[in-house]
């Protein structure tokens, strides 16, 4: 029986190598193949390579029929993985903030203004999630978000100490996003409530880069008083999320910020007490006052730059190493992760509640005033319209993304994008799969 190429096998081009990477998202396997036996499999050519092995691992199959049916079993795979994943409760103290970020997109939309949640909030908070969300398992989480919920003085004490209590009362884990300006101050709190899952915390680059970018509010630095306040985490034992947004400006100074972060230790710790992320500074809804649009990456030359930084600086390996879609989970675990139909978590696996009572989807939404889906406070109402905009968005409902053989790894991107960019959040975000794959190959060195 003759065998064809499955639609969605990818081949990803190694950049500096004559060599391809065949992925099979469905089945999680993966090969490194010479670029003649690559080209002969994807223009239907007898590539020299064994069809036992090629159609057990899903790269070829017999039929159409055969074809749909490991994508549904990989559909199934994925239904499974995701009634697994933790809801994240994104809560919204304020949107007031102490710092002057050249790239904050919530200034574009988050008034000035905008108070503090009030106690009468945060209770009807607590009651909005005892009806919709205490009995899902696993449990979800509470995320601290701002602007920036982590501000020393005795009435954000006392919000931040509801939000920690009223968590703790019904068994949640709690994580912060915080600037670190005060961090230190609230380091003894979080350590003796006991649920913290983690503080994610950003760092710009060295001192000098970085306080050019995340200047306090009228002027001053930053950098100092925001390492003090990891390294006090670090004593305290309470994990740390450093983050980098990452652009043309900064990129070159991440191997001094990787030395800085070896010498405070940081990167001896475990992964599960300290780890790293890049975040790519880019537009969401508009263009930041002070953003330089002229340093923006795309996705594929930022990664592109950091491989050959790190080619450069070995000490970045040990700072942060990349997925690249799952690439670096094959080099660690030697298989891929699961397929993934929705990279959208917005009303499904993420909610996100604003001080003023209002309910929005996710992180990228929250306070802006399009993506209102509802209200905990002083009355729920839900806009189950608007919810379900959201909740069933995914490459398996979008038309444009029917057929397209990267959907169980793309997931359809962010629906935030992807509204900012075509004013539908039914659209597609689509994410430079093949790109990235080669380039994961190249980062950790795989058939090297």
């Amino acid at each position: 029986m003759s065998a064809t190429l499955s639609r969605h096998a990818i081949l990803a081009d190694v950049p500096g190598r004559d060599e391809v990477l065949l992925v099979q998202p469905l089945t999680g396997q993966a090969a490194l193949l010479e670029r003649p036996k690559a080209e002969a499999l994807r223009d239907g050519r007898d590539a020299g390579l064994p069809a036992d092995t090629l159609r057990e691992a899903g790269f070829t199959v017999a039929s159409p029929e055969e074809d749909e049916a490991l994508r549904q079993r990989a559909i199934e795979t994925w239904r499974a993985e995701a009634a697994l994943t933790q809801t994240q409760l994104v809560v919204v103290p304020t949107f007031g903030c102490n710092l002057a970020c050249t790239y904050c997109y919530q200034e574009l939309f988050a008034p000035e203004g905008a108070g503090l949640a009030t106690p009468e909030a945060i209770d009807a908070l607590f009651a909005y999630v005892d009806r919709f969300h205490l009995g899902e398992g696993p449990k979800p989480y509470l995320t601290l978000f701002g602007g920036e919920p982590l501000r020393d003085g005795p009435v954000h004490r006392d919000r931040i100490g509801r939000y920690l209590d009223g968590a703790r009362a019904r068994g949640l884990k709690v994580a912060a996003v915080t600037n670190g300006h005060d961090l230190e101050a609230f380091v003894p709190m979080l350590a003796e409530r006991g649920n913290v899952k983690e503080v994610q915390v950003t760092l710009d680059g060295p001192r000098e880069l970085h306080d050019r970018r995340r200047p306090r509010k009228g002027g001053g630095r930053t950098f100092d008083r925001i390492v003090a306040g990891i390294d006090a985490l670090v004593r305290a034992k309470v994990p740390v999320n450093l983050r980098v947004v990452v652009d043309r400006e900064n990129l070159p100074g991440l191997p001094e910020l990787a030395r800085f972060a070896a010498e405070r230790g940081w990167l001896e710790l475990p992964s599960s007490r300290f780890k790293t992320q890049l975040g790519r500074n880019y537009e969401l809804f508009g263009c930041a006052s002070r953003q330089d649009q002229g340093a923006l990456y795309d996705r594929v030359e930022l990664w592109a730059r950091y491989v050959e930084l790190a080619e450069a600086h070995p000490e970045l390996r040990r700072f942060h190493r990349p997925r690249f879609h799952g690439i670096g989970h094959l080099a660690e675990a030697g298989e891929l992760p699961p397929p993934s139909f929705d990279a959208c978590p917005a009303a499904k696996t993420e909610w996100a509640f604003s001080p003023d009572g209002g309910v929005y989807g996710c992180t990228a939404t929250v306070g802006h005033p399009r993506h209102r889906l509802g209200t905990y406070h002083p009355a729920i109402a839900r806009d189950e319209e608007a919810i379900l905009r959201w909740s069933g968005r995914g490459t398996l409902t979008m038309p444009a993304c029917q057929g397209c053989a990267l959907a169980p790894v793309c997931g359809g991107g962010c629906g935030a994008v992807a509204w900012n960019q075509t004013g539908s959040e039914r659209s597609p975000d689509c994410r430079p799969v093949r790109e990235l794959y080669g380039l994961g190959v190249r980062f950790h060195g795989l058939g090297a």
